[in-house]
């Protein structure tokens, strides 16, 4: 069995994936040894309320893109999608009943359908704007970015087909070389190598009354939602391992102040640093423990330049990091990548 490693603590919900068998095979890809190589159950994507780990969700797509030899892979999925294979989340974005409920929808449960690092919703008398990133831990993930920004349209056009013609899109994936399946499947207002991901809903979409909306069930639907949502919280009753937990979330931030992580759990600076205190352990430690745990990942598990994981792991210099991954595992980060570290 394939050993669980930091970055399966984030998940997403597994009828995202719903559409890759088929369309794998498409492409003449049988994904059952990909699967088993990353120690995905195959059939848990037809399970609505399923989740899998969002790392091992990313790689599969992007080894079918790589043997498809197509960048375009994650996009053109859609094609082989049926609406609702996520769940209460799709149920409830078909049954929102205009689109300022759709937009609203998806950044109250961003967190549900999948986890992110930072997401944020702005509305102005332009429209909605929503930004959203995901944990540096997680390697690659163009095509599952791709895939999921493509279903979301999908069901935006179906709200609203001609609003959904003016809604822009910015990706932090690197320009294609064939951006005509994106701009099909996404949006023609498309732009890439952004700071981070964002999508921008007009005023015509926010007003438009969904024709097929349905209160009732987009209520329940949201219900569901919340019950089912995995939060930090939730997760686990240690208040040191929410700490970590959070902190996993944004490691690469060199400098998180102190009043914004205590006030995310509801603390204030004093009572949040004497609850860790009474844990026998600090912010700083805690931090140095996430650091070296992904550090680890990232260097035995991927193929990042090291001056992209130390940028990952928020050090400002790649000395910095040199020093650490000394001190943590008595070798330098060629070594560790090489299995030669004490």
């Amino acid at each position: 069995m394939t050993v669980r490693t930091v970055t399966d603590e984030l998940t997403t919900v597994a009828g995202l994936a719903s559409a890759v068998v088929v369309h794998a095979a498409s492409y003449g890809i049988d994904i059952g040894p990909i699967c088993k190589a990353l120690d995905i159950d195959p059939a848990s994507f037809q399970d609505l309320t399923a989740r899998i780990s969002l790392d091992r969700l990313c790689r599969l797509l992007e080894a079918c893109a790589l043997l498809a030899d197509d960048e375009a892979f994650g996009v053109t999925s859609v094609r082989a999608f049926e609406a609702g294979a996520t769940g209460p989340f799709g149920y409830g974005l078909m049954s929102a009943p205009t689109g300022l409920d759709f937009v609203r929808f998806i950044d109250t449960h961003i967190q549900y359908i999948t986890h992110t690092s930072y997401s944020r919703l702005t509305i102005d008398d332009a429209g909605a704007r929503l930004d959203w990133t995901f944990a540096p831990v997680i390697v690659k993930r163009d095509q599952y970015v791709d895939m999921s920004v493509a279903l979301v349209m999908a069901r935006a056009r179906d709200v609203a087909p001609d609003a959904a013609g003016l809604i822009e899109i910015e990706l932090e994936r690197p320009r294609p070389r064939n951006t005509q399946p994106y701009r099909q499947y996404l949006s023609r207002r498309l732009a890439f190598g952004a700071g981070m991901n964002s999508v921008r809903f007009p005023q015509g979409f926010l007003g438009t009354v969904n024709p097929v909306g349905d209160r009732r069930l987009f209520e329940l639907m949201d219900l569901q939602c919340r019950n089912l949502r995995p939060t930090i919280d939730a997760a686990t009753s240690d208040f040191v391992e929410q700490v970590r937990r959070y902190l996993l979330l944004h490691v690469a931030d060199e400098d998180s102040p102190l009043a914004e992580i205590a006030g995310y759990f509801g603390l204030s600076e004093r009572t949040f640093q004497r609850r860790l205190s009474e844990h026998g352990t600090s912010l700083n430690d805690i931090k140095d423990e996430v650091r070296r745990d992904v550090s680890f990942n990232l260097l035995t598990q991927s193929d990042l330049p090291f001056s992209e994981i130390c940028y990952r792991l928020g050090y400002s210099a790649p000395s910095a990091f040199t020093r650490s991954v000394t001190r943590w595992f008595g070798g330098t980060p060629t070594e560790v990548r090489e299995g030669r570290s004490a």
